[in-house]
């Protein structure tokens, strides 16, 4: 991979593209079969490449901090309004577990904007309780007008929705979340996607 460091932006790395990228002009074939490639717009802060497939957008997109930088692959579920990851900087006896954020999702075909919404999921393996986090944030926001009524209860209905469909067992004892990671997300993280992002200038 050739890495191209520009000047601008709170991380540093603004954009990093492939050898075959920049060959052809910084646009790569990836993604699975009938996958669709869309921008995504993320907490208006990040622009990356991505694929859309089966009501997942995957995409890669990079930050540094004192230890380096890091290339992060990102997953948005269309229809929970959830976006997961496993972060690249969680301890080593946690790397591969997920990391949920309850988002807001603008969807206009080509382009996917995505912004979070405070109320976060730590998901381990099948035996370890999940962790809900950041409800104090949720509230805050509320309190100070950041989200209207409206907005706070929708956002509600659909972390519960997300639970329920994918980690709730209820009865069932078996030692496996309901439907997580979806099928979709499993081979995306596989998959090759296109190395193409950029920070917008602050």
């Amino acid at each position: 991979m050739h890495r191209t460091r520009l000047s601008g932006g709170p991380y540093g790395i603004v954009r990093t593209v492939t050898d075959d990228a920049q060959a052809s002009g910084g646009m790569v074939t990836a993604g699975p079969r009938g996958g669709q490639r869309v921008t995504v717009i993320r907490d208006r802060a990040v622009r990356a490449a991505g694929v859309r497939w089966r009501g997942v957008v995957a995409y890669d997109w990079a930050f540094a901090d004192d230890s380096g930088s890091h290339v992060q692959r990102s997953f948005v579920l269309l229809d929970d309004g959830v976006q997961i990851n496993q972060p690249v900087l969680f301890p080593r006896q946690q790397q591969g577990w997920w990391y949920c954020d309850l988002v807001s999702v603008v969807d206009e075909g080509q382009v996917v904007h995505v912004d979070d919404m405070w109320i976060d999921f730590i998901v381990g393996p099948p035996d370890h309780p999940y962790r809900v986090l950041d409800l104090d944030e949720y509230a805050e926001a509320l309190s100070n007008g950041r989200l209207t009524q409206a907005e706070a209860a929708q956002g509600l209905r659909r972390a519960q929705r997300f639970l329920d469909r994918r980690l709730n067992r209820r009865h069932d004892t078996a030692r496996t979340w309901p439907d997580f990671p979806p099928d979709a997300v499993e081979l995306l993280l596989t998959t090759d996607l296109p190395q193409d992002w950029s920070m917008f200038e602050t």
